[in-house]
């Protein structure tokens, strides 16, 4: 079974100016979260805060497939966003956003803990070459210790494309072209891959640079409901 809850993701990468951090938590759980998983299409929002590396935050939007991320729900929702939307998305910094096709997503359940590694085909590095190794390499990383999801997203520029065509703000945002998502039980075990098969060294050899490299731990998870009932909880609302 497929950690990930389909095809397609949505990750977005980003510093909170100082001061702001309390204030954007609540509009992520109160506002921000919900009303992109309530649009339709949307399975799984999660958001993680960083242990180790940067940016400060990470936030993972599911989908069925990568077409399904520019839903029309989706489209009609960003082109009118609310004045405190607009506030707080003033105040982020060194915004990284991408629309991703998902090629492998391994595992069964999520992990507290998870790895973030945005990788680029290095120069004069062969693309298929590249990309095949960590397709391989993903088989391994899953039957580590204590790792229970392993997920390796390509870029899907024509879906980004779409989202930016009707977007108020978040044009210029960063871009990643591939991701590579580590979920841990527990901080350790991310830093053991990152001293062998996951350190810059060996992703050189394989063909890849490392963007960013950060460890995040989950705050917050929210999916769908269905007629009234949470389909995590089954509590009525």
């Amino acid at each position: 079974m497929s950690t990930l809850m389909g095809r397609g993701a949505l990750i977005l990468w980003l510093d909170v100016a100082p001061g702001l951090d309390r204030e954007t938590d609540a509009w992520y759980v109160d506002e921000h979260l919900p009303e992109r998983i309530d649009i339709g299409g949307y399975q799984r929002a999660r958001r993680f805060v960083a242990l180790e590396g940067a940016p400060s935050y990470l936030t993972l939007f599911e989908t069925y497939t990568p077409a399904a991320l520019a839903s029309e729900g989706y489209l009609r929702l960003v082109k009118c966003i609310s004045e405190q939307s607009r506030r707080i998305r003033r105040n982020f910094s060194n915004v990284v956003r991408n629309a991703f096709a998902v090629r492998q997503s391994r595992g069964r359940g999520i992990g507290g803990t998870m790895a973030s590694l945005r990788l680029k085909v290095r120069a004069g590095a062969k693309r298929e070459a590249a990309v095949a190794k960590i397709d391989a390499e993903v088989r391994h990383l899953i039957r580590r210790h204590g790792i229970v999801g392993v997920h390796w997203l390509e870029a899907a520029p024509e879906v980004r494309a779409r989202m930016d065509a009707v977007r108020e703000v978040g044009q210029g945002d960063g871009r990643a072209d591939f991701a590579l998502l580590i979920e841990a039980t527990r901080p350790a075990e991310i830093a053991a891959l990152r001293r062998d098969a996951l350190s810059p060294g060996v992703l050189a050899r394989m063909g890849w640079d490392e963007q960013a490299y950060g460890v995040y731990s989950l705050m917050y998870e929210v999916s769908p409901m269905v007629d009234g009932v949470d389909c995590k909880l089954g509590d009525r609302v």
